[in-house]
């Protein structure tokens, strides 16, 4: 596939530069372009204009026509936790939990292959695991279990196992296998399991389970950390900051795309918003204090409404941003992408891709039924805005038609092509025709499903929805 040509010296022209700018001024301004032009190179066919949201929702006959109401995406949203295991809705948890139960899925998680490698290329040792194991504290697990729930107070990494320390496969040179996701504040969890050493928890989040490090989490009583906010506001920029002063002077935190903060009061012109905001106690006990938004940021009161012009304009608002494995270190890899930009209208996605494109009203899909004619019949008649399409062990979500071919935006880390493998590692706009020259062939014809994020279509009867609505 032929690369957009980067930025066109029209588009950037600078046509004096004044010996008096310090070379500093210079030198970022030049950092800047090489991090833009990536962002720019990767549309294909010469199309610089897809690096636009508005040229794909432009190509739509009805953008803003609702693609689900409330009431349907909260029945979405049950149906996709109901089939999702690692999915919970934390209200309603019960109080105890089978202590056995905890104990499978710890003991699942041990199960990694024999072949890891630390951060510094080295092979762990089996000493490792076992201290790894002591650590986890299978033996003191309990019959039953009291859960406690908590909010997530800073930026915080859902491991594998109770460690910071990377383990990969490939001698050092994949991803992190124990890294599961990243979330921020204000996300609420449940604690069912504590280290050995208490450092570490294992808990329940809405999309997952996995090892947290207890200092990220402020504990509450049950009803004063699951009360659902009446107004709120959620974020639909890729990342917003959150002040601990009325001037905004005092940074108190970070919240992602699709995060949800209850409002504390009523907000006069454009004064900044004032949100309820967690903070870790005396204990780790939960307070809520008072903090502020700009009024400039990118918040809505409550979810968007789920149309395609919404869900295209948010994913390219991450557009160019650099491709993180599970979220590390507040970065994105493809499904966190595709979870983050569809939670902004109240759906609850799955965190990997796999289950991405399992969920909703599955077109085609090679794993479960179906055939590459089918695959191939599905892309045709997918709906740009709404449809996933998934590779092995990738997600991307499709945009719309241009000269006769599907183009996609997705979270991409690299593609394999002719000359070995190429990176892109960053949100990129690109067509199917992806990686054709290589022997594996192009991506157009190594789809493993397609499918629909909307209710899937043999619910419809029984939700008391009409089929032809729901599309």
């Amino acid at each position: 596939m032929k690369q957009v040509s980067a930025v066109k010296s029209s588009d950037r022209e600078v046509k004096y530069l004044s010996l008096e700018v310090p070379r500093k001024i210079l030198l970022a301004f030049l950092f800047l372009l090489l991090f833009l032009i990536p962002a720019l190179s990767y549309a294909g066919d010469g199309l610089r204009k897809a690096n636009s949201p508005d040229y794909w929702i432009g190509k739509l006959k009805n953008p803003d026509k609702l693609v689900l109401t409330p009431e349907e995406i909260a029945i979405f949203n049950r149906i996709t936790i109901e089939n999702i295991d690692q999915m919970a809705e934390l209200s309603s948890m019960p109080e105890v939990i089978s202590g056995e139960r905890v104990f499978e899925w710890l003991w699942d998680i041990l199960g990694y292959p024999a072949a890891l490698y630390d951060s510094a290329g080295q092979k762990v040792q089996e000493g490792f695991f076992n201290d790894l194991a002591w650590n986890m504290y299978l033996d003191g697990i309990a019959k039953e279990i009291e859960v406690r729930f908590g909010v997530i107070v800073e930026r915080a990494d859902v491991r594998g196992l109770p460690t910071e320390e990377s383990l990969r496969t490939g001698s050092g040179r994949g991803f992190d296998t124990l890294q599961y996701s990243s979330i921020y504040p204000p996300e609420k969890v449940a604690l069912l399991h504590t280290s050995r050493d208490g450092r570490w928890g294992f808990f329940q989040t809405r999309d997952l389970r996995g090892w947290i490090r207890m200092d990220k989490v402020a504990f509450g009583e049950r009803d004063d950390v699951l009360d659902e906010p009446g107004d709120f506001l959620v974020v639909t920029g890729s990342k917003v900051k959150v002040y601990g002063d009325y001037g905004l002077k005092e940074e108190a935190g970070e919240v992602a795309m699709s995060g949800v903060l209850a409002l504390a009061g009523a907000r006069k012109g454009r004064s900044p918003w004032a949100v309820k905001f967690p903070v870790r106690g005396e204990d780790g006990a939960l307070v809520w204090t008072e903090a502020y938004i700009s009024p400039r940021a990118g918040v809505h009161r409550g979810y968007l409404p789920y149309t395609r012009r919404n869900i295209i304009r948010q994913a390219f608002k991450m557009l160019g941003e650099e491709y993180g494995w599970g979220g590390r270190e507040g970065l994105r890899d493809c499904s966190l992408f595709i979870q983050d930009l569809f939670a902004t209208v109240g759906l609850r996605l799955p965190r990997n891709s796999r289950q991405q494109g399992s969920i909703g009203d599955v077109r085609a899909h090679l794993d479960e039924y179906g055939t590459r004619e089918d695959i191939a019949m599905a892309l045709r008649e997918a709906d740009p805005g709404v449809t996933l399409l998934t590779l092995n062990g990738h997600v991307m979500l499709h945009i719309g038609i241009s000269k006769g071919k599907p183009f996609v935006i997705h979270q991409i880390f690299a593609y394999a092509d002719r000359g070995g493998v190429k990176r892109i590692g960053r949100v990129a706009v690109t067509g199917l025709e992806l990686g054709g020259r290589s022997p594996l062939g192009p991506m157009k014809k190594r789809l493993r499903s397609v499918n629909r994020v909307t209710i899937p279509a043999h619910y419809g009867a029984r939700a008391g929805i009409d089929k032809e609505e729901v599309i």
